[in-house]
């Protein structure tokens, strides 16, 4: 059994049988409990939430072996003593709630100490495990802070704390039972759910032919295809190493064939990928951590994500098409390209579910849970129309399924927990966004710079939710305190979260887009941080202009700053790749680049300036265009002897 859906390469255990029975066992039973909870009878946050934990963090030690070393098909003796260890902690509570609940955190006992103790330990380890070195070892340090801050100087001190007050915090809702547990234990469990019934009804390669029959007729379209594909997948899970892993095995092989570069192809996945997490409707646990940390209503901040997300994924678009046009590709063929009207036919329902959970969200006003558990029933109801049925084994299979993909996001958001939890008793947090204020010297414009800079050091080996999360806990109060809008400040910080993953020198979507390309990570991850370009501006113009954020009236100032903003993005994709209907030199790229950063700042008369000069540039363009053949067909046919039948099949 392997698991794809983790931001951090990892190989789990191909389990024997038996063991592979009681996890599935396992997994579906406490599935069962979650849907339990969530449909017919509440349950407290703190017992729901220990019990999300250990059920999932149980499974892991089966999945999940401690060293490349360890046995590959059993779990060991010790993988079975920390996966009994982990059940303790939810009993406990269930068996002292109302003493407990009054104590915690404050007056703790010795048997409260020794079961925190058998959470935290268990979690750095799985952690470790799950996601690699990065999370566990700073969450160790900041534990360290929290006992010996007393021996810092400065602005970092505090007065220190001992054993038992800082673990019994944890052991707490305040701790690793904290919002990103509790998100991670709903709302992603049943977006998770919601996928894996997609799967299981065919909608993944569904998805991936619809791509294929829209936009790969286009020149160069398995890049497009890559773009489309990547990001209707990359909403529903969240994760871009997984999304690389999954749709990058198809679309990467394919880009290379046609003619583009290995580093290029892997990019583009990467880069695709990433952006998944950025737009709506689900855009990942992020999304839903954001909502219950600042208050605001998802469907609010869904709204607003659209047009960045647009935005992103238009620069990444032209930047491909761009790179076709220099090197002279073309479509895949149209007797390799699945048929659109005979597809949407075949399989077209398997969209409604998607488009139902958009519809209750934003115009009926249901919950992000409600309107996944209706689009998930309307999935199975769907299927029975589809080749695909999905049958009682079938959710079953998909509930457990759910619960193992569950594993590096919950361990994720439960380190991220503890974190915050030292935040909270430490004070660090508030004292972090003091010092970055103070550091800006209270310029908007220079603090954004710092808030982005600590935004993608966090998330260089952390997975987004964790990024996202501490950078809340931080950074993002340092925003607000000069006046930036809470939403947009939360997702100036969502969005340098995400893109750390493509940021070199630790870019995770783009090592995994270099390890099925064939080509070396950091070749990779430099190109991914050039196709990216628009992720690192975007946000910026959002903070600087709301109405890119769709807040307020829809007037016309609305769609002037969207315009403006797109015709920036086309400058900047012009620049990066040297090319508009012909290849550019250094000092048209350099003037291109400069319209970009005049048309992306919110000021009438250097946009009006901007568009002034671009248009002249695009005539020059155009004229010199008609002098010389171009470059390429942006249609289809490819050369006859290019077979790539064998990489679209089922």
């Amino acid at each position: 059994m392997n698991n794809e859906n983790q931001e951090f390469k990892s190989t789990t255990r191909e389990l024997n049988k038996p063991f592979w029975h009681l996890v599935t066992v396992i997994g579906v039973i406490s599935g069962l409990f979650h849907l339990f909870g969530l449909l017919i009878y509440p349950i407290d946050p703190w017992v729901y939430r220990a019990l999300h934990f250990s059920t999932v963090t149980c499974l892991a030690f089966f999945l999940y072996p401690a060293t490349k070393k360890s046995i590959s098909f059993r779990p060991s003796i010790l993988d079975l003593a920390f996966a009994a260890l982990v059940l303790i902690p939810p009993v406990y509570i269930l068996l002292t709630y109302d003493q407990l609940i009054e104590r915690v955190g404050v007056t703790p006992t010795n048997m409260d100490l020794i079961v925190g103790l058998m959470l935290v330990i268990p979690l750095l380890e799985i952690t470790r495990r799950s996601t690699g070195w990065a999370l566990p070892i700073l969450a160790m340090i900041l534990l360290l802070y929290s006992y010996f801050g007393y021996l810092l100087p400065g602005s970092f001190w505090h007065r220190g704390y001992d054993i038992e007050r800082i673990i019994s915090y944890l052991f707490s809702v305040n701790g690793i039972y904290n919002i990103p547990l509790g998100v991670a234990s709903t709302y992603v469990f049943v977006f998770i759910l919601f996928g894996t019934l997609l799967e299981a009804s065919g909608s993944g390669q569904f998805f991936m032919k619809l791509a294929n029959s829209i936009a790969g007729k286009y020149r160069g379209g398995p890049a497009k295809v890559s773009i489309f594909s990547s990001s209707l997948m990359g909403t529903i899970n969240g994760s871009a190493v997984a999304n690389v892993a999954s749709t990058g095995a198809f679309t990467i092989p394919l880009m290379k064939r046609i003619g583009y570069k290995p580093r290029f192809a892997g990019a583009t996945e990467a880069v695709a990928s990433t952006g998944g997490q950025l737009l709506p409707p689900v855009m990942g646990a992020g999304a839903f951590i954001m909502a219950d940390i600042t208050g605001i209503p998802y469907p609010t901040i869904m709204i607003a994500a659209i047009i960045p997300a647009c935005l992103y994924f238009l620069s990444v678009l032209f930047m491909v098409d761009f790179e076709a046009a220099k090197l002279g590709l073309r479509g895949i063929p149209k007797v390799e390209r699945p048929n659109l009207i005979k597809l949407l036919k075949e399989q077209g329902l398997l969209l409604l579910p998607l488009l139902l959970i958009v519809y209750l969200l934003l115009i009926q006003g249901y919950s992000p849970i409600r309107s996944a558990l209706l689009g998930a029933g309307l999935v199975i109801v769907l299927s029975w129309l589809t080749k695909y049925k999905v049958l009682i084994i079938s959710i079953l299979k998909s509930v457990g399924e759910a619960m193992v993909k569950m594993i590096p996001i919950t361990t994720t958001c439960a380190t991220a927990g503890l974190m915050i939890g030292v935040f909270s008793l430490t004070g660090l947090g508030s004292r972090i966004s003091r010092i970055i204020v103070s550091w800006s010297g209270e310029n908007l414009f220079v603090l954004l710079f710092l808030v982005m800079m600590v935004c993608i050091i966090l998330g260089m080996g952390l997975p987004t939710v964790a990024a996202y999360t501490l950078a809340a806990s931080t950074v993002a109060p340092a925003l607000t305190e000069l006046d930036v809008p809470l939403l947009a400040a939360h997702l100036f910080v969502f969005y340098f979260a995400s893109i750390s993953t493509i940021t070199p020198p630790v870019a995770l979507s783009a090592f995994a887009g270099a390890a099925i390309a064939g080509e070396k990570p950091m070749k990779v991850g430099w190109q991914a941080l050039k196709l990216g370009a628009a992720a690192y501006i975007v946000p910026f113009m959002f903070v600087l202009d709301s109405n890119l954020l769709l807040q307020g009236d829809f007037g016309v100032m609305v769609f002037t700053d969207v315009f403006t903003a797109l015709l920036g993005i086309l400058a900047l994709a012009i620049a990066m790749q040297g090319y508009f209907l012909q290849n550019l030199n250094i000092y048209f790229r350099v003037i291109y680049f400069l319209l970009a950063m005049m048309l992306v700042v919110p000021i009438v008369s250097l946009s009006t300036l901007g568009i002034g000069i671009m248009v002249i540039l695009i005539l020059v363009d155009v004229f010199k265009r008609k002098q010389k053949q171009p470059a390429s067909d942006i249609y289809n046919d490819p050369p006859s002897n290019l077979d790539i039948s064998n990489d679209i099949k089922d």
